[in-house]
């Protein structure tokens, strides 16, 4: 077998093999990046070497931002950060948290110590803004995105397959007989919501249901007194609706049982992501959902790939939808003309 030397690791990450002789001998001229790719690949093709100067030299340090909304769904991005931490134990890393308060992210101001420290890494979990995220990325700092993406911004990202969980969840309505069925949610606010809206529109177009906009409501705030309103408006309701998100469905299921309508006998509800609000809600709400502990351990896992390969191509890895049945949908019993409200 071939013994594997530094020119092996220097042509694996396309730098000089004094490069990589710095890099291993802890000596200046190379960033603590280079450093611990040089470590990682050593690691990775068998090279030896003086692991404990690895470890005095790159204490691997990561930062998660994200909104303070973000931070309190505590049972859907809590359990992501958790699994995050869980997984990187086994590199005896740390993940040090950094809230962005609305005032931050509409300044794009960054932490002063996201811009002052050396850091291994960056993750940036779930929406903030497109010119707060492109200002972190522009720090030359290895990123991922964590249940977001956008196609401005330059990075790898684990997310859920949102156009197939949105025709999945559609098609399990139109399983239980609903023809007439809504959409709720803020498209302008994340891709991942205009993707939702794609798939329920295919889903339609694929049963032959005709799209129907007054029944689409792309533009709509997650706060009770918006949706109130917007309802209010509505000179007829469809007999099922699709969420974006679970927040909606909660407050969409108040909102009609304020209205005297029985969930899931006079109308039906289904949304996206398996939160709080769901089992909260009465009843509970049917929901597609993503695993939350394996996105986070494969936002670890592309983390670790993009500083073995900084110069391979951006990856987006989409997170398979799952069903959860709860009692929120029922069959649609009632004719077209009995629909009406």
């Amino acid at each position: 077998m071939k013994k594997v030397t530094m020119q092996d690791i220097a042509d694996r990450l396309n730098i000089t093999k004094n490069s990589v002789s710095q890099a291993l001998g802890n000596k200046n001229g190379v960033s603590e990046q280079t450093k611990l790719a040089v470590f990682k690949m050593a690691d990775e093709l068998g090279y030896k070497y003086k692991r404990e100067i690895a470890r005095e030299v790159v204490k691997e340090k990561f930062a998660l931002l994200a909104t303070s909304f973000a931070l309190s769904q505590r049972s859907f991005f809590g359990e992501i950060i958790d699994n995050m931490k869980q997984s990187l134990i086994a590199h005896q890393a740390e993940l040090i948290i950094f809230p962005v308060t609305d005032e931050e992210a509409e300044a794009n101001q960054l932490p002063e110590q996201i811009m002052n420290e050396n850091w291994t890494g960056i993750f940036l979990l779930s929406h903030i803004n497109t010119g707060y995220s492109k200002k972190v990325i522009e720090l030359g700092i290895p990123v991922v995105l964590i249940d977001h993406h956008d196609p401005h911004l330059k990075a790898d990202a684990v997310i859920s397959q949102n156009k197939d969980g949105a025709f999945m969840a559609v098609e399990f309505l139109v399983q239980n007989k609903h023809q007439k069925i809504g959409f709720l949610g803020d498209i302008s606010f994340s891709p991942s919501y205009e993707e939702r809206l794609e798939g329920y529109k295919k889903a339609l177009q694929y049963y032959q249901i005709p799209y129907n906009e007054k029944y689409a409501i792309t533009r709509i705030k997650e706060e009770q007194t918006t949706l109130y309103r917007t309802l209010d408006e509505l000179d007829e309701l469809p007999t099922a609706w699709f969420c974006v998100n679970s927040g909606l469905g909660f407050i969409l299921n108040t909102y009609l049982q304020s209205k005297g309508y029985n969930i899931p006998k006079d109308l039906s509800i289904i949304c996206f992501d398996n939160t709080e609000f769901t089992v909260l809600s009465n009843p509970q709400l049917t929901t597609m959902c993503t695993n939350l502990g394996f996105m986070g351990e494969k936002a670890i896992e592309l983390m670790y790939n993009r500083l073995r390969k900084p110069e391979d191509s951006f990856v987006h890895l989409a997170l398979a939808t799952n069903l959860i049945a709860r009692d929120s949908v029922g069959e649609n019993k009632k004719t077209d003309s009995a629909s009406e409200s």
